[in-house]
């Protein structure tokens, strides 16, 4: 009978340690092997770990391979059963279609506090920040990524917004007209689904353009790295910028977000929250850190020179 008891003792502060664990729901839009969110992920994964008294708990909307409105509902429905069932303390959401369709319509004003990140430009059109959401929209570099190109080539105008088929990126397509137009260009989109699509509309582009700016290709089905590779060298002869680094392959020049540091952000948030800051005590930020990047291979088939740029890495 004391031997129970001590081994009674003795298991109580392993219950107590579980039972103190602060409980974390995080919400990917994407799925694991996209680079940016993978980056987004490992960043939140390292700080909360680190906390100790944390429990993480993960769902990917997986809504760049399945885009359908109807999908990501669907996989929504199960998103929030996970959630009923794991009772979370705080909820992280990163990228658009998380905080549309879960974030917004489901927790928004209720007494869970929600942190976001990765959501592009701004969060007004969802209504936020909330009494319980704070977060960071995602901002990237390319009104200075445009600015080298105007240096480059001072006559360029005609440009080619070249991207997937995602909400994101119809997004995008709103938000970033005027800013495409201030700095001196007249663009024109392609939002593609096939890899067959985006093939045809780069070789085209790159005779009725002057610039090619590739955001990202996370929903283009059917991508195929090697033959988009041999495409660009076989059919460049204009710059062809991105943001995202994991572009660079098919881009001369990068001026890239840190995705790393939304991730950090969101997850350090999280923690004060949890230690008892309010929510409302946190104001909306945005993401400022950058990289530049060179493929010296394309860079060299259109003669393309970055000007008054420093520390640019090099793309192998």
């Amino acid at each position: 009978m004391l031997k129970k008891i001590w081994i009674g003792l003795l298991l109580l502060p392993l219950i107590f340690s579980c039972n103190s664990k602060k409980k974390v729901f995080y919400v990917n839009s994407y799925h694991q092997g996209y680079p940016p969110s993978d980056e987004v992920f490992q960043a939140i994964k390292n700080v909360l770990d680190s906390a100790e008294n944390i429990h993480l708990e993960t769902f990917f909307l997986d809504s760049k391979r399945n885009p359908s409105p109807e999908k990501i509902k669907e996989n929504v429905v199960l998103a929030l059963k996970q959630i009923q069932i794991f009772k979370p303390d705080l909820v992280i959401a990163s990228d658009d279609d998380a905080v549309k369709y879960l974030v917004v319509p489901y927790l928004k004003g209720t007494k869970t506090p929600v942190v976001f990140c990765g959501v592009n430009w701004s969060a007004k059109q969802y209504g936020l920040p909330a009494s319980n959401i704070t977060g960071m929209p995602e901002v990237i570099p390319i009104r200075e990524n445009l600015q080298q190109i105007k240096k480059f080539n001072p006559e360029a105008k005609k440009m080619l917004i070249l991207s997937e088929n995602s909400t994101s990126e119809q997004n995008n397509r709103i938000l970033l007209d005027t800013l495409y137009r201030s700095c001196g260009f007249e663009p024109e989109y392609k939002l593609v689904n096939e890899f067959e699509d985006w093939k045809t509309a780069f070789m085209q582009g790159n005779q009725d353009y002057d610039l090619i700016y590739l955001p990202t290709n996370g929903s283009i089905k059917n991508w195929e790295k090697q033959e988009a590779v041999e495409v660009v060298r076989q059919n460049i002869k204009i710059p062809v910028i991105t943001c995202d680094d994991f572009m660079m392959p098919y881009c001369v020049f990068g001026l890239t977000k840190v995705a790393s540091e939304q991730g950090e952000w969101a997850a350090k948030t999280a923690l004060e929250i949890l230690d008892g800051k309010p929510v409302g005590e946190i104001k909306l930020t945005r993401n400022k850190k950058t990289k530049a990047w060179i493929n010296p291979e394309l860079a060299e088939k259109v003669k393309y020179k970055p000007i008054n740029f420093r520390n640019i890495q090099t793309y192998q």
